[in-house]
């Protein structure tokens, strides 16, 4: 073995040596333009030493597979060895070496081989164990490679494959997305199907010659009852509830669905039938929620379904049989009453549907009328000869704001008062509702009004004073001839009646001050003093309320236990009241227009 790694090493100090000679040989052939002829001689001997490398490599692959061979072999012819290192008899063959120490051993047999094919000989120092130990080192080696490689694949087929998933889920929810959206307009497609199936099979019933209700026409008179079948029921919610509208029943009964409504439930009560009764009033209350919650900010459909709501509320009670409500029925009526069912827990339902109608009404009208308050009640001048009396200072503004795009007068509060009136009139909204919805919103107008003259100076003088005492007054004629004048309207405005008076009183003397206290009785100590401190003169003429005057005030007012608060809630509702209203009409009298499309139905 020291002899082959002699040789090797010598090897390796002459090829170095050629390399340099060849190197100095070119350098001085550039240099001199010497003879080519040693330097073609070394270039051959390093031709020849290269093809000797070459079929160096050669024999070690052909050693490489002899070894493999061998190895498949005694596996083969294997009986009790467990392993490959129990099998071999390799000389140092378990021996563990370097790296260099195996490629060595390569060198030496490739060596060996070019002398002798003597295996002994090859085997006598173990250089082919050595040889076949650097072979299982260049296989783990690869093997290693082999595994890295394998999972570098892996993780890139993973990620392939989770990026492949993410992209068939988002393909998937788009394609879910579409479907829905599909579902959505089949299934209205299929109710408008099944809804106009039902109107033909209800037609052609209607066609046949031996109807039970035919025969009960022709036997007795009719008894103010309507009969539908079940699969009529949501044809007759959507065209009476959901899409009816207000203007479609203009000449007719006021609150003529909620009639129609009754009627069928007196059938259903008639015929005994509690699933239907339920399923009717459900359906019912539920289609009125939908109507409302579509048009939150329409004044006449909310006042519409507040009307027909308690309309069908007084009904129920009507003709529950309770004696409490029948005192006022007709004999007639009496016979109208329900045989079967107690339907309390739905009038309490219906109350309560009633009262959110009210408020959702009373937001309504208070959106529209808000606007309008402050210019039609401080800044207009509705009295022309107090142009010229606004206080120093403030006259341009006040006469720009007139002019303004935002500026309202008395008369436009009137109008939308006067159109509110009516549609709720029309309608037929119970009288005592529309007195507490305009007790409401005069509330409103003396909150609103009152907050802005507690925080302008530039109101608060004599002619606003006037000019308040004035528009107050319109107001009072207005409810007046509206009959409106029982609602309690006229005391809500009383803060700002007082408010008005103030401006207009005397402020210097102790006496004075006392009949401002004596009279400002709805005015907290915080407001009188308020206005006092903003009260301006009209011109120079006119003497400044004093300090004195104000402490002479808070003296006379000190054992008023009023409360903290300067400014008036105008959102505040009041609670409303629904009392009971019989209606004189009997059901038999009630005639269904043809504009409803109600055909399917059949009285009784």
């Amino acid at each position: 073995r020291q002899e082959l790694e002699s040789e090797n090493k010598k090897l390796k100090n002459d090829l170095k040596e050629l390399r340099k000679a060849v190197a100095n040989q070119a350098t001085e052939n550039s240099a001199t333009h010497g003879s080519p002829d040693s330097y073609c001689l070394l270039l051959n001997q390093l031709k020849l030493a290269n093809e000797e490398l070459d079929v160096r490599k050669e024999e070690v692959l052909i050693l490489r597979t002899q070894i493999v061979s061998a190895d498949q072999r005694r596996l083969a012819g294997k009986s009790t060895e467990p392993n490959i290192n129990a099998r071999t008899s390799w000389l140092n063959s378990e021996k563990h070496v370097d790296q260099e120490d195996a490629i060595e051993a390569y060198h030496g047999v490739c060596q060996t081989n070019s002398k002798t094919e003597d295996w002994g000989y090859l085997n006598e120092d173990g250089e082919l164990g050595l040889a076949y130990q650097g072979l299982k080192q260049v296989a783990r080696l690869l093997e290693a490679q082999l595994q890295a490689q394998s999972r570098k694949h892996e993780e890139e087929a993973e990620g392939l494959k989770a990026q492949d998933l993410k992209e068939r889920v988002e393909k998937l929810e788009k394609n879910e997305w579409k479907l829905k959206k599909q579902l959505k307009i089949y299934m209205k497609k299929a109710q408008d199907l099944e809804a106009a199936q039902a109107l033909a099979q209800s037609e052609k019933r209607r066609h046949e010659p031996n109807r039970q209700v035919t025969i009960q026409r022709k036997e007795k008179d009719i008894q103010g009852m309507l009969e539908y079948h079940k699969e009529d029921e949501a044809l007759l919610i959507r065209n009476l509830v959901t899409d009816l509208k207000p203007q479609m029943l203009a000449g007719t009964v006021p609150c003529l669905p909620a009639y129609i409504l009754y009627m069928c439930i007196r059938h259903v009560d008639y015929i005994n039938d509690d699933l239907k009764v339920h399923s009717l009033l459900t359906s019912t209350i539920n289609g009125i929620k939908q109507v409302l919650k579509k048009h939150n900010d329409d004044f006449e459909m909310t006042s519409f379904w507040l009307s027909n709501t308690c309309r069908f509320l007084h009904c129920l009670k009507q003709y529950s049989g309770d004696e409490g409500f029948m005192t006022q029925n007709t004999a007639k009526q009496n016979e109208h009453c329900l045989k079967n069912f107690d339907l309390t827990e739905y009038r309490q339902v219906l109350s309560d549907l009633s009262i959110q109608i009210y408020q959702q009404l009373i937001k309504i009208a208070e959106g529209t009328l808000q606007p309008m308050i402050a210019s039609a009640m401080l800044e207009n001048e509705s009295i022309q000869s107090l142009c010229g009396m606004k206080p120093t200072g403030y006259r341009k503004r006040s006469s720009s704001m007139v002019d303004g795009d935002n500026s309202y007068c008395l008369e436009a509060i009137i109008r939308q008062m006067n159109s509110f009136h009516t549609v709720m009139c029309d309608q037929g909204l119970d009288p005592e509702i529309i007195l507490q919805v305009f007790k409401q919103l005069f509330y409103m107008i003396n909150a609103v009004t009152l907050n802005n003259l507690l925080l302008r100076k530039d109101v608060c003088s004599w002619s606003t004073g006037l000019q308040l005492r004035y528009n107050i007054s319109q107001l009072e004629e207005w409810l007046w001839g509206r009959h409106l004048h029982q609602s309690g309207a006229v005391q809500t405005m009383e803060p700002l009646i007082q408010a008005a008076q103030l401006l207009q009183l005397k402020k210097k003397t102790p006496e004075d001050a006392e009949a401002i206290c004596s009279l400002c009785t709805a005015l907290s100590t915080q407001q009188i003093v308020k206005i006092l401190s903003l009260y301006t003169p009209l011109n120079e003429f006119e003497e400044q309320v004093t300090v004195a005057f104000i402490r002479t005030i808070q003296a006379q007012l000190q054992e008023r236990n009023d409360p903290q608060q300067l400014l008036l809630d105008f959102k505040h509702m009041f609670p409303v009241l629904l009392p009971f209203n019989p209606s004189s009409l009997t059901m038999d009298s009630i005639h269904i227009p043809a504009c409803l499309s109600l055909e399917f139905l059949s009285e009784v």
